[in-house]
Parts: C-alpha cells; sequence; structure tokens
C-alpha cells in the first residue's frame, strides 16, 4: 500500500445517528475525525443505524442479515484502502470473510473500549483475530496479551490505544471558570454495588462544603449530550470511576472527557495510566479515605487544582488527540515503523507467539 496518499476509509461503528446528538461525543465519530484531520476520505457505516433501518420493525435483531448485506454492498461501491470497525457485534464472520476473499489486499482493523474482563467481549475479539491484520484495546497488560493466541489463520497485531479525545468535542476549559457551579461532578452508574453507592454517598454527605452533582448513580437522571459536557465545564474538579481498578492500562473514558474539558480529575491509580498522567496532571488515590481527603484538600486550594487541571487538559489533548491515535492505528495495522515515541508503545503484541514488538 502506497502509505504516502490519502486513503478511502470505511468506518463500521454505532455512530447512533438516531440518537440525535446525545453521543456526539462518541468514540465513533471522533476517531473518524482523526482519520480525516490525517487528510483520509472517512466513510461511515453505522451498522445498528441501518440494521434498524433495513426493516419494518426498526429493530437490530430484525435487520441484521439486511444490513450485513449493505455492508458488503457498500465496500463494493466504495472499493476502500482500509477498512476500520468499531464495536460491530452485528457484523457476522460470514461478511468478514466475504471481504476478506474480495478484496484480500485491504487491510482490516478493529478497535474496542470495553474492558477485557468481560468474557463475552474477549470471545468476540478472539473469534475475528484471524480475519484482522491488528486489533486496538483500551486494556493493556496480561489481558491484552492473551488476545489472539488461539490458533488462527492471519498474523494479528494486537495492541493498546487510550480513549481519545478531539478538540471540537473536548472543547472546554473548566480551569479558567473563576466561578464554577459545582466543585466535584460524576455521570456514570452505580452498578448497585454497595461498595460504589457508598462511596459515592460519602462524598457526597460527609466533606464539608463541597457541592457534588452525581448523574445516575444513586437514581439520578442521566445525562447525554451538550447537557453533559456543559456540566463538565461548568464544574472545577471531576470523578472518574472504572468498574475494576486492577485492570493494566484501563479506564472509563470518563477520563478523557473530564481532563479534556479542563477539570481537575480524580481516578482510581491504575497500571500503566501513570505513564500517561503524572501526579500533576491527574489526581490519583489508592483508597476512599484517599481520594475523601484528596477532594476535600483541592475544594480548599481551588488554585492548585486549577493547576492540575490545566497540565491535565495540555497534557490529553497532546497525546490522546484523535489524530495522534489514528495515526497510531495506520502505522501499526500497515505494519509501518512508529513515527514517534507513544507512550502506550510498550503495549503492541503479535500473533501467535505474542510476543512484545519494538517499534
Amino acid at each position: 500500500m502506497n502509505t504516502s496518499r490519502s486513503l478511502r476509509i470505511l468506518h463500521v461503528a454505532n455512530f447512533e445517528r438516531f440518537k440525535y446528538g446525545q453521543w456526539y461525543m462518541g468514540l465513533d465519530s471522533k476517531l473518524s475525525y482523526g482519520f480525516v484531520q490525517l487528510g483520509h476520505c472517512v466513510e461511515p457505516f453505522s451498522h445498528r443505524d441501518v440494521a434498524r433501518a433495513e426493516n419494518m420493525f426498526k429493530s437490530k435483531k430484525g435487520g441484521t442479515k439486511v444490513m450485513n448485506r449493505r455492508l458488503l454492498e457498500m465496500v463494493d461501491n466504495y472499493q476502500p484502502d482500509f477498512i476500520m470497525l468499531g464495536h460491530s457485534e452485528l457484523i457476522s464472520l460470514e461478511t468478514l470473510q466475504q471481504i476478506r476473499s474480495r478484496y484480500p489486499n485491504v487491510p482490516i482493523a478493529m478497535w474496542y473500549c470495553d474492558p477485557l474482563f468481560h468474557e463475552h467481549g474477549v470471545e468476540l475479539l478472539n473469534s475475528r483475530t484471524s480475519l484482522l491484520d491488528a486489533l486496538f484495546t483500551t486494556t493493556g497488560g496480561p489481558l491484552l496479551e492473551a488476545i489472539g493466541q488461539s490458533e488462527g489463520g492471519r498474523n494479528c497485531t494486537v495492541a493498546h490505544i487510550p480513549n481519545w479525545v478531539y478538540k471540537g468535542a473536548e472543547s472546554g476549559e473548566a480551569f479558567r471558570n473563576p466561578e464554577p457551579s459545582s466543585d466535584l461532578v460524576f455521570a456514570g452508574s452505580d452498578y448497585h454495588e454497595p461498595e460504589r453507592q457508598a462511596l459515592l454517598k460519602k462524598l457526597r454527605d460527609d466533606v464539608p462544603g463541597v457541592n457534588f452533582r452525581i448523574f445516575q448513580a444513586l437514581d439520578n437522571p442521566r445525562i447525554h449530550g451538550r447537557p453533559y459536557y456543559a456540566a463538565l465545564e461548568s464544574s472545577l474538579m471531576g470523578l472518574s470511576l472504572s468498574r475494576r481498578v486492577d485492570v493494566d492500562w484501563y479506564s472509563s473514558d470518563r477520563l478523557q472527557q473530564m481532563t479534556g474539558n479542563g477539570l481537575c480529575t480524580f481516578s482510581p491509580r491504575t497500571q500503566g495510566l501513570d505513564q500517561l498522567f503524572s501526579d500533576d496532571e491527574v489526581v490519583w488515590f489508592d483508597s476512599n479515605d484517599e481520594l475523601i481527603d484528596k477532594v476535600a484538600y483541592y475544594k480548599q486550594n481551588p488554585q492548585a487544582a486549577r493547576d492540575i487541571a490545566e497540565a491535565g487538559w495540555n497534557k490529553v489533548h497532546r497525546i490522546c488527540d484523535a489524530r495522534r491515535v489514528a495515526k497510531f492505528i495506520l502505522e501499526v495495522a500497515q505494519d509501518r515503523p512508529l513515527s514517534e515515541g507513544y507512550e502506550w508503545a510498550s503495549q503492541i503484541y503479535k500473533a501467535p507467539k505474542c510476543g512484545a514488538v519494538s517499534k
């Protein structure tokens, strides 16, 4: 492949066209913007939306077969130079095999942002590695290394990528707001887990003077779209919680959404992520008590919070920018030398031996 020219990229993912802006900050669209910023032509294929639109009952299940035919039709019409799959569970293995057969020289890559401690996700990815040139996940370490070790006909590279930001979406600069309407914000599920609920209640009720806005958790309403980002931009601090904190390199994308909008962001310390952000850019904590103490401290020292927020904002827009992540994806998927020192480059593994690749 001539890597110096612009590519026709087909991006098959969940663009949520029928949610009318609720998910405008979604990773799917932001990655497409990154490819476009690199000078490539990107056609989106929103597989769930197509499945719903292609049957009279407007159901995903009812339109899946037709949607797979439409994808093959789009590939034939567009004849892409590169196929990027996102979360695309409705795309059948048979469809991917047909694409491989018709266009054997077109690289096919996939990104996946759910954690790899969910068994159903691992099964899906392992079923596809023989048809992929590269797989990118927001998990790293042993769980990533284990992906693709099953026997397959193709040599699929697996690699970590961080959740990415796009300046047009993460446009807030909360650290410049002299009078935020809240001190701390959290928007996410509590999964009805007693320990998680207890932590949120303690932050809400027991930290003196802290105005803590909670969305979705503790029976609060959900928030989406522009209202969600407006809530981030009007807060001094933000809390990012992942379901588990013992998974290397993994975090909820709230970490990037909050740092990207200029909040002083609190996150559980996680192996790997502290290679992306220092203690001066994200407030890491190792226990619930430490989190509570640090929230109280930065409430009383707002300028210190703003300094961390600004440093984190600069860092995330520099290293996790969608354009930079898209460039990394293309370089790895096309087996090209890395053009720069990506902070997560240690998390590249090759099948079948999955030995770390030195780029």
